[in-house]
């Protein structure tokens, strides 16, 4: 089961929702298991070994034939404040309008056919262990679990491997333009820090899961965006006093504005919506590492 976790941390995201009972032993009585639509930024999409990763030339399938990626502008405001989870937020807000950018710039209109067969093929074994976990055979797990059938199942993870791929591609052509490669040492520190990051005892353990490349490709894409974010101009956008006090002052309008009935009262402001900080456990969690990007990152295209 710690093995699967440690799977699950690292895996592409899905359109699922998954909740299992807990295995025999498992303190734990469910693991809510969410598995998004979108392709994270804060996260490389590194799916288990599923055989030999194909290789490819990212620059085969993204064409960049320009320097706009290194003259882009983000305006974003600041951190909340100086805590890891604002900080962390600020920086997946950042990665994430550089995506979009970067999209608009290069769509990524198609990619290996085999490296799609490999992703598809990884995220299809993950779900596969957890049905023998439960003693199930595959298609029972889908449709008590994840609420459909293989067809379905098959479709949502070739849906996930082509946003995954995107991201991959894109970055991958960038790092391509710059020179921009791993090194041993390099290699080496990141794959101890995703193993202590994602639950494994030792950066063996977790390559019994992800192969070399595979660890290598998601690396190269945290430094891809990191160049990204160092190059580009980014641009604090601070919240004025005159802002702050316009908002004040309109509150007691809007107050006596409202009618007496409570039936007519509008929906109270003070609902928050959830914070974007809580992360779900889940199969589809991506490394919180500097790559995550999410499907709002990547406009409607035609693949």
């Amino acid at each position: 089961m710690k093995r699967l976790k440690g799977i699950a941390a690292v895996c592409a995201a899905l359109v699922i929702t998954l909740s299992l009972p807990a295995a025999a032993g498992e303190a734990d009585q469910s693991t809510g298991t969410e598995l998004q639509e979108e392709t994270a930024v804060t996260g490389t999409g590194m799916v288990p070994s599923a055989g030999i990763r194909p290789s490819y030339k990212a620059s085969d399938y993204v064409k960049i034939t320009d320097d706009s990626y290194k003259n882009l502008t983000i305006r974003l405001y600041s951190p909340a404040d100086g805590s890891s989870e604002a900080q962390a937020a600020w920086r997946k807000e950042l990665d994430t309008d550089l995506m979009t950018q970067l999209y608009s710039l290069y769509p990524v209109k198609s990619f290996p056919e085999d490296l799609e067969a490999y992703v598809v093929q990884g995220l299809t074994s993950t779900y596969q262990q957890y049905a023998e976990m439960y003693g199930m055979d595959f298609g029972t797990f889908l449709s008590t679990y994840l609420g459909m059938d293989e067809q379905a199942f098959s479709k949502a993870c070739r849906k996930a491997a082509e946003k995954t791929l995107k991201q991959e591609l894109l970055l991958g052509a960038v790092a391509e333009k710059e020179n921009i490669t791993v090194s041993d040492e390099e290699y080496q520190k990141g794959l101890s820090d995703y193993a202590a990051r994602y639950g494994y005892t030792s950066s063996e353990e977790l390559l019994a899961d992800f192969d070399e490349q595979t660890v290598r490709i998601s690396l190269l894409m945290d430094k891809t965006l990191a160049f990204l974010e160092n190059t580009n101009h980014i641009e604090q956008v601070v919240e004025t006093e005159a802002e702050t006090e316009t908002e004040g002052a309109a509150e007691p309008e809007v107050l006596a504005a409202q009618p007496e009935s409570a039936a007519e009262q509008p929906e109270s402001a003070a609902e928050q919506p959830e914070s974007a900080a809580e992360q779900p456990e889940s199969a589809a969690e991506q490394p919180e590492s500097q790559t995550q990007q999410s499907e709002s990152a990547e406009p409607e295209s035609e693949t």
